[in-house]
């Protein structure tokens, strides 16, 4: 019965179209299935990488943000609040301002005028150029951690904008495969669907030859002059 019906599958074209089917959601199975692995890939990746840079884009930020503060980009409220926070709470500057107080005291007391008028005014004036030179300093390390901060974040913008070209590329391959596919499939089923009625137009030209004991080409102009001429000749012996 499995021949039987195999064999009435194929004569009949539903075997062909059984197939055609098969291989058509395979295919596209293995074309989505490999699009997903594929995103999901080069996305994970691309987020582990912008995992590297994305703490030097957020301290980046975050000092470009207090550099414009001191600056008064925010408005002068947000300004004197900076500088009133640099000038109480910035370690660096003080050790820098107490090594320069202890180093000028050990000098002036050494020529015994450790509290004269004059040590007061360099010493002052040591103060103020110190300060000017650490704000300036401390203004540029903010910018330098500003510019690292872009670089950083230039890099992840490009990173991302790379994965969305890719992933166009990708799903754009993948639209143009699957209509390649269909346009196969469609053929694959009118082809099947042709099946039987070929047989079937063969098998009647079996029959007519077995009828007539001619060959199934008097179905051609030739063929049908033969039949003629054949018929002729029988009626003449008659």
């Amino acid at each position: 019965m499995s021949s039987l019906g195999t064999l009435a599958g194929s004569f009949t074209g539903s075997n062909q179209k059984k197939y055609a089917d098969q291989a058509y959601q395979q295919s596209s199975k293995a074309l989505q299935s490999g699009y997903d692995q594929g995103s999901e890939q080069m996305e994970r990746y691309n987020t582990r990488a912008r995992g590297y840079l994305q703490p030097y884009a957020q301290q980046g930020g975050q000092a470009n943000q207090r550099y414009g503060t001191y600056l008064g980009l925010n408005g002068a409220d947000a300004q004197r609040g900076a500088l009133a926070e640099y000038a109480g709470q910035d370690p660096f500057r003080q050790h820098n301002e107490d090594m320069a107080t202890r180093a000028m005291s050990r000098r002036y007391n050494q020529m015994g005028m450790l509290d004269s008028g004059n040590s007061r005014l360099a010493m002052s004036r040591a103060m103020l150029d110190r300060g000017s030179q650490d704000y300036e300093a401390y203004l540029n390390r903010l910018a330098g951690m500003g510019q690292q901060g872009y670089g950083a974040s230039s890099a992840m913008a490009g990173m991302d904008s790379s994965l969305g070209n890719n992933l166009g590329q990708m799903r754009m391959g993948l639209g143009q495969q699957q209509a390649g596919n269909a346009i196969q499939y469609a053929n694959a089923r009118s082809a099947a669907d042709s099946i039987l009625p070929n047989n079937l137009i063969k098998l009647g030209g079996l029959a007519m030859q077995a009828y007539t004991g001619m060959p199934t080409g008097m179905g051609s102009p030739g063929g049908v002059n033969s039949l003629q001429g054949h018929l002729n000749g029988y009626g003449a012996r008659v």
